[in-house]
């Protein structure tokens, strides 16, 4: 087939006519578009799911040496069809906590033993804290997927329940927070309260604010559509927040919170963004968000 420079030739236009060249220009464009589309579309994984990738992949053995030395130890209950470890838990999680459990989902560069904030914040307050892995962190076999981690989260929270772990809450942050969302899409899933700690409204919203120029809708694998699977939860819903999160622009956090049913509360945290969030357990937003979703109980004297 003959080239563009031929084709111009033969048409008696030279090939360097301001009409051959802009045609030729939009035809590298193009290639070049749809080069960068398809990268993107097997590239995807990689990019929503980085802490699957070193340095935070590590062998199991690595994963448990790096559990016990902060004080927690893999779950060991796997749930049917699973591989572990699911995740992790302090020694005393089989202690009674009077206001239940909380089911941690954290966000994509990272591997859940990195928030030992949240473990010391959320003991403090009373409640025994699961700090769910994804498949591919942490020392856990296997590749993240939506498809995968929702529904073996689902298991792992009806087994907890139904061990007497109960009430038990969600908490997830970033992706994490997409990941609860869809966990909780199933209104008959024992989970009594949610906070979803910068979160986006769908996934798609939050890719294109990166990708403004690529038809994400068309190449997204996972969806993570936090406004569609929370539209039928029935128990509170705490979103917090920071006014400088370049990662999530607040636009999205706000479409989600304004579609959200009630009852719903919002926590801004002015100055702060998505990898600076403040998170030393005695400060009062994490009493702020946990007493919404989790009430603490009054004693009356008698």
């Amino acid at each position: 087939m003959p080239d563009a420079v031929s084709a111009v030739k033969s048409s008696g236009r030279p090939w360097y006519s301001p009409l051959s060249l802009l045609h030729r220009l939009v035809v590298y464009a193009l290639i070049a578009y749809v080069t960068l589309c398809v990268f993107l579309f097997f590239a995807q994984t990689g990019l929503l799911y980085p802490g699957s990738q070193k340095p935070y992949a590590m062998e199991a053995s690595e994963a448990l040496r790096w559990a016990h030395s902060i004080g927690l130890r893999p779950w060991e209950h796997t749930t049917l069809g699973s591989k572990g470890p699911q995740g992790y838990i302090r020694t005393d999680f089989t202690s009674q906590a009077p206001r239940g459990t909380i089911v941690m989902f954290h966000g994509n560069g990272e591997c859940c033993l990195e928030r030992t904030e949240n473990v010391e914040a959320f003991t403090r307050r009373g409640f025994r804290v699961f700090l769910y892995e994804y498949p591919g962190y942490g020392g856990r076999s296997g590749r993240p997927s939506e498809a995968g981690i929702v529904p073996d989260a689902q298991a792992l929270i009806r087994s907890l329940d139904q061990a007497g772990y109960g009430p038990i809450y969600v908490w997830g942050e970033s992706l994490g927070s997409g990941v609860s969302a869809a966990v909780c899409a199933d209104p008959t899933l024992p989970v009594h309260g949610l906070v979803l700690m910068m979160p986006w409204d769908t996934l798609a919203g939050a890719a294109l604010a990166h990708y403004p120029i690529i038809p994400v809708s068309w190449l997204l694998k996972d969806k993570y559509d936090s406004i569609t699977n929370l539209q039928h939860f029935q128990h509170p819903i705490c979103v917090v927040r920071g006014d400088q999160d370049q990662v999530i622009p607040p636009s999205l956090t706000l479409n989600l919170f304004a579609h959200l049913p009630n009852p719903k509360k919002i926590i801004l945290e002015e100055h702060f963004g998505h990898g600076d969030w403040p998170r030393t357990p005695d400060l009062s937003w994490w009493d702020e968000a946990l007493n919404f979703i989790a009430p603490p109980r009054v004693l009356v004297k008698q």
